[in-house]
C-alpha cells in the first residue's frame, strides 16, 4: 500500500520529465536520422548527418573550443574552495559574504552578458582603459581568437564560484570540528589541514563539482551568444554549432545529430569524471 502512494506522488514528476525531458531526447535521436524540412516532406537519410559532421571542420573546431572550455573546471574548483575556506572562518559577516558572492549567480545571464561585453569593449571597454593607464595596448578581448575564448572563461567563473562556493560550504559544514582541532594541537598547519584532512572529506562534494562544472562548460551557450554574436564559426562551441545549424540555418537533421553527440560526450565524460574520482 506504501508503494501504491510512493507512485502516486511520484506521477507528476514522472510526467513531466516524461514530456519535456524524455520525450524530447527521444525525438531528437530521431530526427538526427532524417533529412527534416519543416515546411516539407521528411526522409529517412539514417547516418548520413552524422557522417557530414564528421566531416565538417567546423565541428571538430567546436569540440575543440568545448575542450579549451573545460578549463574552466580546475580555476573554478579552486577559487570556490579557497573562498569557502576563507568565508567559513569570518562567521560574524558570513551571511553577508555569501550574499555579495553568490549576487553574480542569481544576476539573470542576459545581464550579466551585456555588461561584460561592455566591460570588455576595445574601444570603451573598461579592461583596456585600465590597461591603458599602464602604458598598455589594447586587447581585442572579443574579436579575435583564442582571446575571445578566455575572456569568456572569465565571465564564467565570475559568475560561477559563488554558486559551487555554497556547495562547498555545505560539505565543510560536515567535517568533524573534532579532527581539524585534533591536527591543529598536533601541530598542524592550515595547509597541511586543508589538503590532509578538509579535502579527503570532500571528496564526494569534490566529485559533485567536478562533474557539474565540467558538464556545465561543455554545454556552454548564452555567454556567447550574447557577448560575441558574430563569431566565425571555427570560433563557436558545440552548443553554439548545434544551435546555428538547427535555429539559423534551420537544419534540424544535422542540428539533432549533432545534439546526440553533445549528448554521448556529455554522459561519457560524466561517468569518467567519477569514476577518476572515485579511484582517488
Amino acid at each position: 500500500m506504501k508503494t501504491k502512494y510512493a507512485y502516486f506522488f511520484l506521477l507528476p514528476t514522472i510526467l513531466l520529465l516524461s514530456v519535456f525531458y524524455f520525450l524530447p531526447t527521444i525525438q531528437v535521436f530521431y530526427f538526427s536520422l532524417l533529412d527534416y524540412n519543416v515546411f516539407g516532406e521528411n526522409e529517412f537519410n539514417g547516418l548520413s548527418n552524422y557522417l557530414r559532421l564528421f566531416n565538417d571542420p567546423n565541428f571538430w573546431y567546436a569540440i575543440l573550443n568545448s575542450g579549451i572550455f573545460i578549463l574552466v573546471t580546475p580555476i573554478l574548483m579552486f577559487l570556490s574552495l579557497m573562498l569557502a575556506l576563507v568565508v567559513r572562518e569570518t562567521s560574524s559577516t558570513i551571511k553577508l559574504f555569501r550574499s555579495i558572492f553568490f549576487l553574480p549567480v542569481v544576476t539573470p545571464i542576459v545581464i550579466v552578458g551585456i555588461i561584460w561585453r561592455y566591460i570588455f569593449s576595445e574601444d570603451i571597454g573598461l579592461m583596456n582603459y585600465l590597461l591603458s593607464l599602464f602604458s598598455f595596448s589594447s586587447v581585442p578581448w572579443l574579436t579575435e581568437y583564442p582571446t575571445n575564448l578566455f575572456s569568456i572563461m572569465i565571465v564564467t567563473v565570475w559568475r560561477g564560484f559563488g554558486y559551487y562556493m555554497m556547495i562547498f560550504l555545505a560539505g565543510l559544514a560536515v567535517i568533524p570540528k573534532e579532527l581539524e582541532e585534533a591536527s591543529r594541537i598536533d601541530g598542524a598547519g592550515r595547509i597541511h589541514r586543508v589538503f590532509y584532512i578538509i579535502v579527503p572529506m570532500l571528496k564526494p562534494t569534490l566529485i559533485l563539482i567536478f562533474v557539474l562544472s565540467s558538464t556545465a562548460a561543455i554545454k556552454i551557450f548564452t555567454e556567447l551568444y550574447i557577448m560575441i554574436p558574430g563569431t566565425p564559426d571555427s570560433n563557436k562551441t558545440l552548443v553554439y554549432f548545434m544551435y546555428k545549424q538547427a535555429f539559423e540555418n534551420f537544419d534540424f537533421g544535422y542540428g539533432s545529430a549533432a545534439g546526440v553527440i553533445i549528448f554521448i560526450l556529455t554522459m561519457g565524460f560524466s561517468y569518467i569524471n567519477i569514476k577518476l574520482m572515485e579511484e582517488r
